[in-house]
């Protein structure tokens, strides 16, 4: 009984210890973050809505995943119960949102397990993915909530719900607009739209919902895209060149919303809303936008990439010289750093194996902003 009660003491503490994280235009803040109709408070500061980049939230609400998943043709991801499907529009139920009628033409996929991970772009349209057998292409006709039928070409088919993975629609992805922020939600759930801070939360002018109010206890994150800053994870890197060390080379990963221990079966605690996964023996240089201003600052964690045991040790490079080495291991805490990038420089992210060889071993980079100021 004494052992437990020092457990749950200590997580306790570990949680207590945690704090809410503001990146600004000018660096990183810690604290707990309240919601204001004129800003954010950190710790109690004021600090104006304009300069905010991105808030992770350390909420102390926790969700599990809803059922289903919407795939939005705009990138957004909306976690509910899929009641029903027919003359081309789909039915749901959402924790935040509550029922709503969506057309199909805004849709991606329905994703009928809802720690899936996004379509990979050899990923066939107008085919239905099952747990186990092959995929199935045919027109999507209905939903219920037991079964579906497709126009397949056997025929119109009608299948139960259980077993089944995605069924990916014809449409392409279509992002939002340039300005749009990104929020994210306990369950997992994300809403693209123009966002601004209310009392209690964030109010949401979104393209399809109008105006929709995110109380704070359901906020996760928030991530705003002002016009000189630009996410690294999110650029395709110029160059790659990953040395193989057992049959083939590993490029750079880019992740969305990566949580403590990697967790797909419920919104665990974020580490980043975007982030770049390298492992030794690999470099790869961004080329990074016009961001004006008269100098180009360069805002990241490191971390080492979960399970690892081996040492790595990165390196960031800018118009041929050094701009900051770290060695990052297992016993290496979550650090932020920030860097000045040279004007008009491509940045280069490298990492090798630091003594002795040992895997897993890797570099998280989460969410590497470059600010023009």
């Amino acid at each position: 009984m004494r052992r437990l009660l020092l457990l749950v003491v200590a997580a306790t503490a570990a949680c207590a210890a945690r704090a809410d994280v503001v990146q600004t235009l000018g660096g990183r803040l810690e604290g707990k973050v309240a919601f204001a109709a004129d800003g954010l408070q950190v710790a109690g500061n004021a600090v104006a809505w304009g300069e905010v980049l991105f808030v992770i939230r350390d909420s102390a609400t926790r969700s599990i995943r809803p059922p289903e998943a919407l795939r939005l043709a705009s990138g957004e991801v909306w976690l509910g119960h899929v009641s029903g499907l027919a003359a081309g529009k789909v039915k749901a139920r959402f924790g935040l949102l509550g029922d709503r009628e969506l057309d199909v033409a805004a849709l991606r996929a329905v994703d009928f397990l809802p720690t899936l991970a996004p379509p990979e772009p050899g990923d066939k349209p107008a085919t239905l993915y099952r747990e186990k057998g092959e995929p199935v292409p045919g027109q999507l006709l209905w939903i219920d909530e037991t079964r579906l039928a497709m126009d397949s070409p056997l025929g119109v088919l009608t299948l139960s719900r259980e077993g089944l993975a995605r069924y990916l629609f014809k449409g392409d992805a279509r992002p939002g607009a340039t300005g749009d922020d990104e929020v994210s939600l306990v369950d997992g759930s994300t809403l693209r739209g123009l966002a601004k801070p209310g009392k209690g939360g964030l109010e949401v002018q979104h393209a399809l919902l109008g105006a929709v109010t995110v109380p704070e206890r359901m906020l996760r994150s928030v991530l705003r895209r002002p016009a000189n800053a630009a996410y690294v994870a999110e650029l395709k890197p110029a160059s790659v060149n990953a040395v193989p060390l057992v049959a083939k080379g590993v490029p750079p990963e880019a992740l969305e919303y990566p949580t403590r221990g990697d967790s797909r079966a419920w919104p665990g605690e974020l580490v980043a809303i975007r982030a770049i996964r390298i492992q030794p023996q690999c470099s790869a240089t961004y080329r990074l936008p016009k961001l004006g201003g008269q100098k180009v600052s360069l805002f990241a964690t490191l971390a080492a990439v979960d399970g690892a045991r081996g040492v790595a040790k990165l390196r960031l490079v800018a118009a041929g010289k050094t701009l900051l080495e770290r060695e990052v291991g297992p016993a290496s805490k979550r650090e932020a750093v920030s860097v000045a990038l040279p004007p008009d420089a491509e940045l280069g992210i490298e990492v090798a194996f630091g003594p002795p060889v040992l895997f897993p071993c890797g570099v998280v980079v989460g969410d590497p902003v470059a600010v023009g100021q």
